[in-house]
């Protein structure tokens, strides 16, 4: 009995002895965590986000830009970026013309939902992500993945600064 005892602390020892050369983990400053957040934003953004996805299923083009700061902004699939037919040398985030030309001069309509909306917001700033189902409306055809979304309140009004998403095939129905 005082050998299980024995091995009992001794693991309860060594599960509680931090390794050598590694910090002790410090709680943050409770202020960290006090973000300036606003009922009146999070509406606004939940509105901005609704016009994202409204604006992709109606083809509407004029809507989602004035949704960006600027047509310039980070815009991309980490596919694009990252993936196996990425220029990892010459990288340009800024992506936002190819996705203008798929999602609004193809002539192909699409719809678009978002999922597991998460925001996050500190003054000025705010990041949303989510998850995104987007479908050829007539053939049901499409993708789906996780969007990060950064956002900037410029002259009151929220702005998507940067996008950045993963991007997969939808299943086939069984």
């Amino acid at each position: 009995m005082s050998e299980k005892i024995l091995l009992s602390g001794l693991a309860l020892l060594a599960a509680t002895t931090p390794l050598p050369g590694a910090a002790a983990q410090e709680a943050p400053p409770a202020y960290l965590s006090q973000h300036e957040t606003h009922a009146d934003d999070i509406q606004a953004i939940q509105k901005l986000l609704t016009t994202y996805t409204t604006s992709v299923t109606n083809g509407d083009e004029a809507a989602f830009e004035a949704l960006l700061l600027n047509d310039q902004v980070p815009f991309s699939s980490t596919g694009e970026l990252v993936g196996p037919q990425a220029d990892t040398e010459h990288v340009d985030t800024r992506r936002y013309s190819g996705f203008r030309q798929a999602i609004f001069a193809s002539g192909v309509q699409y719809t678009q939902q978002f999922y597991n909306v998460h925001i996050e917001q500190d003054g000025v700033l705010a990041q949303v992500s989510l998850d995104f189902v987007t479908k050829d409306a007539k053939s049901g055809r499409g993708g789906y993945g996780w969007k990060v979304l950064q956002l900037l309140k410029a002259q009151g009004q929220w702005k998507i600064a940067s996008e950045f998403y993963t991007a997969r095939s939808l299943p086939n129905p069984s």
